[in-house]
């Protein structure tokens, strides 16, 4: 916390006689208020301005508040400020009462700690019972008793090596010795006996007690990057939504404007997952690319895991992307109300009862609303306007401190259309997608009594993709409908001094059901050989089935701690049975019963990481791992695909290190490589078998590295600068050359900073540059009379890119404190430089010319936000 004093200025007067300050009042004893803990774990920081009356000899006669931060605030500066003492004010040389204007500044400290925290419970060892009046003595001298629940705390412990020795006048003298490390806290469960007249006359000594130590959090992943949410939302370009921060990681692809996807290392969309704490969702980006699917009010942190992750997930050949929700409010009420030029949302949260808390949140777009109201021009024809809506709900029970159920759920829908006019009906195109989701969870963790961790999340949930069209008179249906049932269960405890290790079940079934109509090329899969607006295969095809996939995985991972905890070995392995069930092994004919068909497959997935600590500021790491994704419920259909799909295969591989330059500047790098198999694509074959249009014979690969120089908040001020250099590369069946993959880029470099300037003003930059994607060239064209059309003759696949791509993005922000509330004013500026992106190929009617389809131009986001 800082303080800051306005000081009265000397008065001046030709007249000596009249009242003229000659010495300004001098703090001689400042008391520092505390923080409150509300506010603080919200990352809020505020001002108090206040009106001190400081008497003739220095004290404090009256404290009023001027400028309010709100009860929390005002109520704990008042507190300290009445405690101040003084040098008086000396006027005409005499001293004297005085009146002065003081502001109180609560400044969240980000200071490295220098001391552990010791803590733990004292138990009968016969029947578990808490044992109070215990006293804990540490050989620093520091000391603590038991409370009436056995629990007691010493904080401040200097780390090292150090002797615990517990006493009360009916146990045993018990003594032992424990390790304690700056920054982290111990907790520790002692069981102890009580003496008895025999016993103490033939034991003697006492015996060692027995001791088993809390658990502590699982090293994280070897490759992630984390980010608050209080820090993301300032980022430009973001429009202050927290979750568009992960498109700003390294190891992210820039995705093509409007497309919301997010592309890893290399890996198809498709193939990340993303989890709402624990809870497995479709996408993370709204249609468009411009919002995420929940309310940035409810984010605590989202970790970005390129690759190489532990064994609790699976199901995905790519990467991870992991959202850690914050808790409904338990103090007061709490909520925002927020609009700009995208979209208009609001969030509440307070507690309803006695241990009970809730949160509710909502949000709907009207960008297509304000552009049509503002402009005539077609705008959409190219770059789709999405419309969505979300909203989340969830109320928890939380009995005691480690112990919650929580009753939740939320849900999003999507739709975006595109139209492509023409006078000529045959090149006319239209096409809608959608997709509605849905979410309804149950979740429950606790601590045991041992100090291990206890997770169990049920959920289900309901999805529903869409997507309708017609290029000429050749029609697109394709729709998808499934139910998602899911548990994720947890046990994580200390299974040794050195070892501590997680046990869990990860189940997940989908049932769906599908229905496609419409040309056997529409809609393209990656690979492709296509340009955009060419017509599909007049070829059609109309397809019902039904599928079921699940699997339920056993895992287990334990973290070995070595060499003083510098050394750090993570093993893992997930056991995961995995089958698909279709309706239809092939197409049925006339009223012949449909014949189904089975796959399964059992793979053992083993993964490992290694980190080694070389000093405090260097770390070493490296991660290896298996992974395996079924195949998509689209690409088992009988007519366009195919029943008998096994499920694909990828192995990651990496090595890199972390550098701490300074307290608060450090550097990371990361060397990977990816390899694929089984990827589903097209069979070669110009005739395909009946049931086998899809085969599991591609291959994949990616390997390039990543770079993070990143400054962490301090003084108002962070930032980071990710460099991403891969190749992405596939091998498509019937090929024995790799090609590369539709969403390869050679470099990515994101380049952003935010600065505090104070007075609630906030200003932030961000810079992007992307090489291109790759695109199949035309070398010609010929004119088929079958279709009265020209039709293009393709060059090599993937042999020419799209022009690189470069972005400057510019937000500044005000906020305008109240006394229980406040409000920000922000403009976040897209593409600032108003610079013409291109973003996709397009030709003529007869591919002798071709222009580039430009990416959204100068793009003025202005919004406010009014937070209670």
């Amino acid at each position: 916390m800082k303080p800051a004093l306005a000081q009265n200025a000397p008065s001046t007067g030709e007249d000596a006689a009249r009242p003229r300050l000659t010495k300004p009042p001098k703090i001689a004893k400042f008391v520092e208020a505390p923080y409150p803990e509300s506010e603080k774990a919200a990352g809020r920081t505020a001002s108090v301005v206040v009106q001190i009356a400081i008497s003739a000899t220095g004290t404090v006669d009256a404290v009023k508040v001027v400028e309010s931060a709100g009860p929390a605030f005002d109520e704990a500066a008042l507190q300290a400020i009445r405690q101040f003492l003084f040098e008086p004010a000396e006027v005409n040389n005499r001293p004297s009462p005085i009146r002065i204007n003081y502001r109180y500044d609560f400044v969240i400290k980000e200071e490295a700690p220098t001391t552990a925290q010791f803590a733990g419970t004292v138990r009968n060892h016969q029947n578990g019972e808490a044992l109070a009046g215990v006293k804990v003595d540490l050989d620093t001298g520091a000391s603590a008793v038991s409370d009436a629940v056995g629990h007691f705390q010493i904080d401040g412990v200097e780390p090292g090596a150090h002797r615990v020795t517990l006493s009360r006048t009916d146990l045993k003298a018990l003594q032992s010795e424990e390790h304690f490390e700056a920054g982290k806290k111990l907790d520790a469960t002692y069981d102890v006996e009580f003496n008895t007249p025999d016993k103490a006359a033939d034991d003697g000594d006492a015996d060692d007690l027995e001791i088993v130590i809390v658990a502590p959090t699982l090293t994280k992943q070897v490759v992630s990057t984390k980010v608050d949410a209080d820090q993301a939302r300032r980022v430009a370009g973001t429009s202050g939504d927290v979750l568009k921060i992960v498109e700003n990681l390294p190891g992210v692809a820039r995705a093509t404007a409007g497309s919301g996807q997010v592309v890893v290392w290399g890996a198809a969309p498709e193939d990340t997952r993303v989890y709402i704490d624990g809870m497995r969702v479709p996408l993370l980006y709204h249609f468009g690319g411009f919002r995420s699917v929940i309310h940035s009010d409810l984010v605590h942190s989202v970790e970005l895991i390129p690759g190489g992750y532990g064994a609790q997930y699976g199901r995905g050949l790519g990467g991870l992307v992991k959202v850690d929700t914050r808790a409904p409010s338990s103090d007061r009420l709490h909520g925002s109300v927020a609009v700009d030029l995208i979209d208009a949302s609001t969030s509440v949260s307070a507690p309803v009862a006695k241990q009970v808390s809730a949160t509710i949140a909502a949000r709907r777009s009207h960008l297509d609303s304000v552009l049509h109201a503002v402009t005539s021009k077609d705008i959409d024809q190219f770059f789709p306007i999405p419309q969505y809506y979300d909203g989340q709900a969830r109320v928890r029970y939380q009995p005691a401190k480690s112990t919650y159920l929580e009753l939740g759920g939320m849900l999003s829908s999507d739709e975006v259309s595109r139209s492509t006019p023409n006078t000529d009906p045959a090149l006319r195109k239209r096409e809608t997608r959608g997709l509605d989701f849905q979410r309804a969870y149950l979740r429950y963790e606790t601590e045991t009594s041992d100090g291990g961790k206890v997770s169990v999340l049920p959920w289900l949930g309901w999805d529903q993709s869409t997507l309708t069209g017609a290029f000429g008179g050749t029609p697109t249906v394709l729709d998808v409908s499934s139910r998602d049932y899911g548990l994720r269960a947890s046990y994580r405890g200390r299974v040794a001094p050195f070892l501590t290790a997680e046990a869990g079940l990860d189940l997940e079934a989908v049932s769906s059901s599908a229905r496609r109509v419409g040309s056997i090329t529409a809609p393209p899969r990656e690979g492709d050989a296509h340009i955009f607006s060419q017509a599909p295969s007049d070829l059609v095809n109309t397809d019902r089935w039904q599928t079921v996939s699940a699997s339920a995985a056993p895992y287990v991972e334990g973290d070995f701690a070595l060499l003083e905890d510098h050394l750090h070995i993570i093993p893992g392995v997930r056991l995961e049975p995995q089958f698909t069930s279709v309706s239809k092994r092939v197409p049925v004919e006339g009223s012949a019963p449909a014949v189904g068909e089975y796959v399964s497959d059992t793979a053992l997935e083993p993964r490992l990481a290694i980190r080694y600590a070389l000093s405090s500021r260097v770390t070493f790491k490296a991660a290896y791992g298996q992974y395996r994704q079924a195949a998509q419920p689209e690409d088992v259909s009988a007519s366009f695909g195919n029943p008998s799909l096994q499920s694909s295969r990828a192995t990651h591989l990496l090595f890199g290190g972390a550098f701490d330059l300074s307290q608060n500047l450090a550097v990371e790098t990361t060397v990977f490589r990816t390899t694929s198999e089984d990827l589903v694509t097209r069979n070669p074959s110009l005739a395909p078998f009946i049931a086998q249009a899809l085969t599991n014979q591609g291959q994949g690969r990616s390997y390039g590295a990543q770079f993070l120089l990143r400054r962490e908040l301090a003084k108002g001020f962070f930032g980071w600068v990710a460099y991403t250099i891969l190749r992405a590369e596939r091998r498509d069946a019937g090929q024995s050359e790799y090609r590369l993959f539709d969403y390869d880029q050679t470099h990515v470099l994101t380049a952003l900073a935010s600065y505090d300037l104070g007075k609630g003003f906030d200003i932030g930059v961000r810079g992007r540059y992307a090489t291109g994607y790759p695109r199949t060239p035309v070398i010609g064209s010929y004119y088929d009379l079958r279709t009265a059309s020209y039709q293009p003759q393709l060059g090599a696949k993937n042999s020419i890119r799209i022009p690189d791509f470069v972005e400057l993005d510019v937000r500044g922000s005000k906020r305008f404190k109240f006394q229980s509330s406040s409000l920000e004013i922000y403009l976040d500026v897209q593409n600032v430089t108003n610079r013409q992106n291109p973003e996709e190929i397009a030709y003529n009617a007869d591919y002798t010319q071709r222009r580039y389809i430009e990416g959204l131009p100068l793009l003025p986001v202005f919004g406010a936000k009014w937070e209670f």
